[in-house]
């Protein structure tokens, strides 16, 4: 895991909502800030780098919006980085509503309507930065239990 400078330059509409509700909530961010490697099935490594960066202690919450919830590459992506990296990393993923249900619970730590930007940011900064990470019920697939 590298770092490189904080910048607030953004790739896409949805990006720039999120800093621009975390500036409104003075929640601490930085853009693209950090880089990971994740280690597709296919064997294949590539590296991942969260397009927002949000520090609560020791806590790190990535905010991923997904622009499109049927992109296969991107969705193995983050399923595999969650496989693979630590549990005080908080992956926060903002879908359209309409798409929330095709976001596997995998792909997520916790997943928000893009449509409602600051019920994530408020979340983030209600984070207590020396406290346990607050719990995030998931919908259950209907299989086995």
């Amino acid at each position: 895991m590298g770092t490189s400078p904080a910048r607030h330059e953004t790739r896409s509409a949805l990006e720039a909502a999120v800093c621009a509700a975390m500036r409104r909530q003075n929640v601490a961010h930085e853009h693209r800030s950090l880089r990971f490697r994740v280690t597709l099935t296919s064997g294949e490594t590539v590296e991942y780098r969260p397009d927002v960066v949000a520090r609560r202690g020791t806590i790190l919450f990535l905010v991923e919006p997904l622009r499109d919830a049927g992109d296969a590459a991107r969705i193995e992506l983050l399923e595999r980085f969650l496989d693979q990296h630590s549990p005080e990393i908080v992956l926060v993923v903002l879908a359209e509503e309409d798409a929330m249900g095709r976001v596997p619970a995998e792909a997520y730590d916790e997943l928000y309507d893009a449509g409602d930007i600051a019920a994530a940011v408020r979340r983030i900064r209600l984070q207590e930065p020396g406290g346990i990470i607050r719990p995030f019920p998931k919908p259950r697939s209907g299989a086995g239990l």
